[in-house]
């Protein structure tokens, strides 16, 4: 298994943990989503550059972050009505 597919892995796995279903289950996939050779690439790139750098994106009705040092984080995105509460 090569790193991108370990990143894309540990991203799906998170996600279903979090829906309670398996990372199989995800419709669309995480590779029909983004373009995961380009996330690993730029992470990578940051690494080797030793620059600190973070990509946001949203799949799944969540927000994912993915660090320079290749460290996942998710959080279930704010729908547009609890936003528009939460700034009233």
């Amino acid at each position: 298994m090569s790193h991108t597919d370990e990143l894309a892995l540990t991203i799906a796995e998170k996600i279903a943990d979090r829906e309670g279903v398996d990372s199989t289950e995800l419709h669309p996939p995480l590779h029909e989503t983004i373009d995961t050779d380009a996330l690993e690439s730029l992470i990578e790139s940051a690494t080797r550059g030793r620059a600190q750098a973070t990509v946001t994106f949203a799949y799944h009705g969540y927000t994912i972050q993915v660090d320079s040092s290749g460290a996942v984080r998710v959080s279930k995105t704010r729908s547009e009505s609890a936003s528009t509460a939460a700034d009233a």
